[in-house]
């Protein structure tokens, strides 16, 4: 029996607990530690959404600025289209003002390859080039009917131009009108002497031509992509421009310069150094990044990324804002530009966001939350390491109790216990059940010549010679001094008596070594040789029920059989129950 079925069993606690303790504490510490590590992963987790959320308020927040700043814009821009409009539409209309003589004048030198028509105050002059100068300009040409009117409305602009501009104090960006009459006056003033070179870059740049009729039938405000400004080979810009119109005729575009820096302002730096934004519009084409690269033609997805390239524009323009995870990088994004035709967002990897994560961490929570582990893996392999020493000793224990020390083969209460279980199987089963009594003959001779070392590996030979010749299901025990007994579960009398007669001639042949401090042997060999008698008995049909019962049966034939002769196997009583039998010879 081990030694955990000894122990008490309280109801509210399953028996396995107490007879595997150290499985219990290694769950119990490994459950402690799922759940440790489940509440910190969970907090990473939050604190990552967290990291991802500001991020995306922060991309709101910029979209609202640039929102803020470009309607500012484009209330500027508006406000010139229609106070150019209503100025042309009075002029031609019945409520005109009569022309003076700077009017009058400017439409003189209408043919001179370039004129002007100063404006007083010192604002910005009216700048223009000859019919034959916007021969072959496309969105321009000369009508003189309309060029007067033109002219007084130009004139007019260029105030409201130069007034704007000073009030906001911003002297970087320039603003422009371009009549498709072929002038123009812009704030600041640019050279006159450039002005034939101006016109025929306004007829290529995409601020002017991509908002004649054919291209822009809607008449909406756009954006250009960034350029390079106007004789300058590193000052790069984008212009917003917007078309005039009176009745259903084009005038010209008004147009107004943002430069890079600025939309980099109002995109901001990303938090990260990995990480990049940018402004883009709905062509793909990106006007604006917190890169400092030098190139100005950036579109997507080309620039932005190859994880990016099966992502459809269309559809981030359509969502509006969200959030894009890619093979390791992420992508927010937000739209812009007040009615949507721009998008703001920003990429990054997703080592940028552990290491925000991190950055947002406690160092002293995050030190703890680390050793907690750590010391739960050492408490744990102390406590695994005393509960196997206990174990270990329990067992030990328990082979103590139940065996033999100089034999180890089961002692006494060992015995008893399994004839107990091999009973109760015979009663269940109906199988028979033997019982062998073996003891050395004239043992205390053994120790007298040759001392009681040699009379106890004496003893050892004998339990190595019933374990090597024994099945592994019989039971082999010393129950007394030179007093073994064997447990033969199934066998029948005559099996176990067959197994007795081969276990006596089997010891016969025996020859152990006397101790070393023997006395000298006066044999040949100098080996001790030694006999055994042996009883046998079966519990069905010897009536034996105990194993007192069984014990007296088997120990009165092992006596019948010393007095017989000894070295003999006897397997029955006399007829008067006490005699000895007859004796089965080898």
């Amino acid at each position: 029996m081990s030694w955990r079925k000894l122990l008490p069993s309280p109801r509210w606690l399953p028996r396995e607990v107490l007879m595997h303790p150290h499985r219990v504490v290694v769950v119990g510490f490994g459950i402690a530690m799922v759940l440790m590590i489940s509440v910190g992963a969970r907090d990473l987790y939050l604190l990552r959404e967290r990291v991802l959320g500001a991020r995306q308020h922060d991309l709101t927040l910029r979209a609202l600025g640039i929102d803020a700043v470009i309607s500012a814009e484009r209330f500027k821009l508006e406000f010139v289209r229609d106070y150019a409009q209503q100025l042309i539409s009075i002029q031609q209309g019945p409520d005109a003002l009569p022309t003076d003589t700077v009017i009058e004048e400017a439409y003189a030198a209408r043919n001179h390859a370039e004129w002007t028509m100063a404006v007083p105050e010192g604002d910005a002059s009216v700048v223009g080039v000859s019919a034959d100068r916007l021969h072959g300009l496309e969105g321009f040409e000369r009508r003189d009917a309309d060029l007067r009117s033109d002219l007084y409305a130009a004139r007019q602009l260029s105030h409201v131009l130069g007034i704007s501009q000073r009030s906001n104090d911003d002297t970087e960006s320039v603003v422009t009108f371009i009549s498709s009459n072929g002038f123009y006056v812009t704030y600041p003033p640019l050279s006159e002497a450039k002005a034939g070179e101006l016109m025929q870059r306004f007829s290529q740049m995409p601020y002017y031509r991509n908002l004649l009729p054919d291209r822009n039938p809607e008449r909406i405000m756009r954006l250009a992509p960034i350029y390079t400004q106007f004789e300058s080979t590193r000052q790069r810009t984008t212009t917003l421009s917007i078309p005039v119109y009176v009745g259903n005729r084009f005038r010209g575009v008004a147009a107004l310069d943002v430069d890079l820096p600025k939309l980099r302002t109002l995109i901001g730096e990303p938090e990260q150094h990995g990480a990049v934004r940018y402004l883009m519009d709905r062509n793909g084409a990106i006007f604006a990044t917190s890169d400092s690269r030098e190139r100005i033609d950036l579109r997507w997805p080309a620039d932005v990324g190859a994880r990016w390239r099966h992502t459809s524009l269309a559809d981030l323009f359509a969502k509006g804002n969200g959030m894009l995870h890619v093979d390791g990088q992420y992508l927010l994004f937000q739209q812009a530009g007040g009615r949507g035709n721009w998008l703001i967002f920003e990429t990054f990897d997703d080592a940028d966001v552990y290491r925000a994560v991190f950055q947002r961490t406690s160092l002293p929570l995050l030190a703890i939350w680390l050793a907690l582990p750590l010391l739960m893996l050492v408490t744990l392999r102390v406590v695994n390491h005393l509960f196997s020493h206990y174990l270990a000793v329990g067992e030990k224990l328990q082979a103590m109790a139940e065996t033999d020390p100089l034999t180890e083969l089961a002692n006494r209460r060992s015995f008893s216990n399994r004839f107990a279980v091999e009973s109760a199987r015979r009663h269940r089963d109906g199988e028979p059940l033997a019982m062998l009594m073996l003891d050395i003959d004239f043992f205390k001779r053994v120790n007298d010549r040759w001392g009681h070392a040699s009379g106890d590996q004496v003893l050892q030979a004998l339990s190595h010679a019933l374990r090597d010749n024994l099945r592994e299901m019989d039971v082999p025990a010393r129950i007394g001094g030179e007093e073994f007994a064997v447990l033969l579960p199934g066998d029948t009398l005559a099996e176990a008596t067959a197994t007795a007669e081969r276990l006596r001639a089997i010891v016969e042949t025996l020859g152990v070594v006397p101790a070393p401090d023997a006395p000298p042997a006066g044999m040949a060999d100098g080996r001790i040789r030694f006999t055994v008698s042996i009883g046998v008995a079966e519990a069905g049909i010897d009536g034996c029920q105990t194993l007192d019962a069984m014990l007296a049966t088997v120990d009165r034939r092992l006596y019948a059989a010393k007095a017989a002769g000894r070295n003999q196997v006897c397997a029955a009583d006399g007829q008067d129950g006490n005699a000895a039998a007859p004796p089965i010879q080898a």
